[in-house]
C-alpha cells in the first residue's frame, strides 16, 4: 500500500483582489528612476563629456568656446540641487 506524505488535493489559493501584474494581456512596465535621480545623472554625464581642450580652449564634445552652453546649464541645474 502506498502512503502519500503530501496532500495533493489542497485547494488553490486564490486572491480576492485583482492584480494588474498577473494579467497576461497588459504591457509590462519598466520601473523608472525618479526624475531628480535621472536629472542628476544627466548633469554628471554632461560634466564628463563636455570638458575643455587644453590646447585649443574649446569644448572637446561640441567644439564651442568653453564653458559651452551645456556646461553652463548643467552647472546651474546642479547648483539648484
Amino acid at each position: 500500500m502506498t502512503v502519500r506524505t503530501i496532500d495533493l488535493r489542497r485547494p488553490a489559493q486564490v486572491s480576492c483582489t485583482w492584480q494588474r501584474r498577473l494579467n497576461q494581456l497588459s504591457a509590462t512596465t519598466v520601473e523608472r528612476l525618479p526624475e531628480p535621480t535621472q536629472l542628476y545623472s544627466l548633469i554628471t554625464l554632461t560634466f564628463v563629456l563636455h570638458e575643455p581642450d587644453p590646447d585649443a580652449g574649446d569644448c572637446v564634445c561640441c567644439q564651442a568656446p568653453w564653458p559651452c552652453t551645456a556646461v553652463r546649464q548643467a552647472y546651474r541645474l546642479r547648483e539648484g540641487f
